[in-house]
């Protein structure tokens, strides 16, 4: 038996390929207060396709991140994201969940991509499916991508308690957590458009139905301007935080702004990629339920901050649409007391609410 008297912090990290992303949250009432957050830009090449390749590199800089954030946790909660990782609902016979979890490395073979002795495969009964059937969601991920992140953690001084995946954790700050969020009854997508890569996932009812990542995020936008104007990277980053999309949609003839022009392809593609996402779930859906598409769109991450975002993906989509942040919610208080809308930190808050008090 250990005996403790010292409450044990927890701090949420985002790992990715551009950033480093922490918050810690605390259960503030009927709250949810946001402590302490912050951003640091991850070192050269330290992550690659997800797994952490420098782990001293990366380990340093999540140190200096909590000593700038003044976070003083000894444990993480992380995640995990990206075309390795497996997010899938499958129809298969019932069984009892202790039967389902001797034969899952079975099941989840048919639908993980690499050996599935080199993956981690963790599973949850949806519900039953009728005629002798259960939905099952099953999410695997490669075990190099997973240690990885806990030996940079470790690096760090910290203790990794969970490690969850992104789309789970920006679904759960941005939606779950109100639990007066019209949304949660909707089928919506969640777009969390990061640095290198963009994360979608149809979330019906609260259930996921479907994840995919798609290569293309914000910095191909940022790299599209510097590229072209022959700009530093800060330089391109600054041009494009004061672009407005919205003016590609605006009455009368277009204005002449080159830099928009320079990134409308790129932002297009993007869009062609969510499209094609919506399709592919909308005839898979064979329940006949009335409601078979995606009736709202929520645009999060670093990438969602790019002024007008929401109006044109919209506009092309023909669908609701907007860019959400944790502090546009009312039940979140951010407690730097600033104007940021915590777009970017939806995934970070997300992972620390595994530990302030909102269940998985």
């Amino acid at each position: 038996m250990r005996l403790s008297f010292r409450k044990e912090s927890f701090v949420g990290l985002d790992l990715g390929h551009h950033t480093i992303k922490a918050a810690q949250v605390e259960r503030f009432g009927g709250q949810w207060k946001v402590t302490r957050f912050g951003t640091i830009a991850t070192p050269p090449d330290s992550i690659r396709d997800g797994v952490v390749v420098d782990v001293e590199a990366a380990g340093e800089a999540i140190k200096q991140l909590l000593r700038e954030t003044h976070i003083t946790a000894s444990t993480a909660n992380i995640a995990v994201s990206g075309g390795t990782v497996v997010v899938r609902v499958v129809r298969i016979p019932k069984m009892p969940e202790a039967t389902l979890r001797k034969s899952i490395k079975y099941e989840a073979s048919r639908y993980v991509p690499s050996s599935v002795e080199d993956s981690y495969i963790e599973f949850e009964i949806v519900g039953e499916a009728g005629e002798g059937q259960m939905d099952v969601l099953i999410v695997a991920s490669p075990k190099e991508l997973v240690e990885s992140r806990i030996r940079a953690c470790k690096h760090a001084g910290l203790h990794v308690e969970v490690v969850d995946v992104e789309a789970f954790a920006a679904y759960r700050s941005l939606i779950e957590a109100d639990p007066d969020e019209p949304w949660a009854t909707k089928t919506i997508a969640v777009v969390d458009i990061g640095d290198s890569g963009t994360n979608m996932s149809v979330v019906k009812s609260g259930v996921f139905s479907m994840t995919r990542t798609i290569p293309q995020g914000g910095h191909m936008f940022t790299e599209a301007l510097r590229s072209y104007f022959k700009l530093s990277d800060e330089d391109a980053e600054q041009g494009k935080s004061q672009l407005d999309v919205t003016e590609l949609i605006m009455d009368g003839p277009p204005k002449e702004n080159p830099p928009l022009r320079v990134i409308q392809p790129h932002l297009d593609d993007l869009i062609r990629e969510i499209r094609r996402s919506l399709n592919y779930y909308q005839s898979q859906q064979t329940d006949g339920s009335k409601e078979k598409g995606v009736s709202y769109v929520l645009l999060s991450g670093g990438g969602a901050k790019m002024h007008g975002l929401a109006d044109y993906v919209g506009h092309k989509l023909a669908l609701e649409t907007r860019s959400a942040g944790v502090f546009d919610s009312p039940i979140f208080v951010n407690a730097a007391n600033d104007n940021e809308h915590g777009v970017d930190i939806a995934v970070a808050s997300g992972l620390a609410m595994r530990s302030a008090g909102l269940a998985a």
